[in-house]
């Protein structure tokens, strides 16, 4: 995942938006855009909500870019791969979200298990 600092952290821009992940009840994970507190829009799949980050269009649209490879279709969903599952894994860690990290500790867990018995 790319950090990207700026010059002028004081004029960082002011969103009224935010790019959440979310894992679904599937294993698949959601990268959407809302100004929701809750992040549904209603009428979608069912999703845990894991972190954030403040963001536009442009933002979510970078973060499928990034993840093109994993992305089903031309939805929001995406394979959770080893690669995005860690990269979720540190923004978690960063932002605090302790039972985010719980959560995809022990999907990681479960794939190192199941590759070990293979």
């Amino acid at each position: 995942m790319q950090v990207v600092d700026t010059l002028f952290p004081d004029l960082q821009p002011l969103y009224r938006t935010r790019v959440y992940f979310g894992l679904g009840d599937n294993g698949q994970l959601k990268i959407g855009i809302t100004g929701r507190k809750n992040g549904r829009r209603g009428g979608e799949m069912h999703f845990t909500e894991l972190c954030a980050v403040p963001g536009d269009r442009f933002i979510e649209h970078r973060y499928h870019a990034e993840y093109a490879v994993e992305r089903i279709g031309r939805t929001e969903w995406f394979y959770l791969s080893d690669r995005l599952l860690l990269d979720v894994i540190v923004m978690c860690v960063q932002q605090g979200r302790a039972g985010s990290v719980a959560t995809l500790r022990e999907l990681a867990l479960s794939r190192l298990r199941q590759a070990a018995a293979a």
